[in-house]
């Protein structure tokens, strides 16, 4: 049954979500479904009115546009971050800013949502980040356009949003390559959650990503033992096709999520899949193929190059 509403047509006890987005369209759709959801919105229609309001009252979540009138969206992050009582921030913008997302991952944001997006999406959003289980957040280790390194805790959520951060970075891959890395990504980060972090999120995770002219490598550290691709009862991996059934009765007994299949799709997705010793870190490598403008990998390739 829906909370009763007072007379100015506020939920009492709502959670109070500040909205700051310079464009119209978007600022009415997400409002009035995060209203609908049963959330007090307050408006903003730019970043100084945003950060005035933070400063003024309190807020549980805040939506920042990056790129609004008067002052930055980061900015806004930035200041309220000075302040006694900040609330989480989603950042939002349209595609292509890997430096905007860098400056959000540095400075806490709960997540990241890529204009045109659904209204729907940011109720969603809402939900997963004012939920009472909320995930602690990440530790950034490093920051740089070319090197993004986290600490993550060892849960689904945790995993979800680093993996939507890290993918967004590679603005200039295509949609189907953008769409295998990730879904490859994904799968090794909940396996290292999983298996190695038991979904413990007192444990933690290490992420890097690491972007070179032709290469795209993800390192993935999960703080379990380690594991043996001989006793991996939960995976495809190591398994016959008659031998599916076990695995899916054994992920059920376990309380694992439907699947099984990350690491051979990661495996089939990867142009290379590099496990340590003790098999409790990872590297993916997938190779990107030559952009006009780049430099050349070796003096050899450079004379090639001059020859054709």
């Amino acid at each position: 049954m829906a909370k009763r509403k007072s007379a100015d047509g506020k939920t009492p006890g709502a959670k109070r979500v500040l909205l700051a987005e310079n464009d119209r369209e978007t600022r009415t759709a997400v409002s009035n479904a995060l209203k609908r959801a049963g959330y007090h919105v307050t408006l903003a229609r730019n970043g100084a009115h945003a950060l005035a309001s933070i400063e003024k009252s309190y807020f549980d979540l805040a939506f920042l546009d990056i790129w609004m009138p008067e002052m930055s969206g980061l900015d806004v992050i930035a200041s309220a971050r000075n302040g006694k009582r900040h609330p989480k921030i989603i950042v939002t913008t349209s595609a292509g800013a890997p430096e905007a997302l860098l400056h959000a991952v540095r400075e806490q944001a709960y997540e990241y949502l890529v204009k045109p997006f659904p209204a729907r999406e940011a109720v969603e959003v809402a939900n997963r980040a004012l939920r009472k289980n909320e995930t602690p957040p990440f530790e950034v280790i490093s920051a740089r356009p070319h090197w993004v390194e986290a600490l993550a805790p060892c849960t689904r959520d945790a995993a979800e949003r680093i993996q939507s951060f890290l993918i967004h970075l590679e603005c200039e891959l295509s949609e189907d390559m953008r769409r295998t890395v990730s879904l490859a990504l994904r799968e090794l980060l909940m396996n290292a959650v999983e298996w190695g972090g038991k979904l413990d999120p007192n444990r933690k995770v290490r992420i890097a990503y690491i972007r070179l002219s032709r290469m795209l490598l993800y390192r993935v550290v999960d703080p379990g033992a380690g594991f043996s691709f001989d006793g991996l009862k939960h995976a495809v991996a190591g398994h016959t096709a008659g031998e599916m059934a076990q695995v899916v009765t054994f992920r059920a007994e376990m309380g694992m999520r439907p699947g099984g299949f990350g690491i051979a799709m990661a495996r089939a997705i990867a142009d290379e899949l590099l496990y340590s010793e003790n098999q409790n870190e990872v590297i993916l490598v997938k190779y990107m193929p030559h952009r006009d403008g780049d430099a050349p990998c070796s003096e050899d390739e450079a004379n090639t190059d001059a020859t054709e």
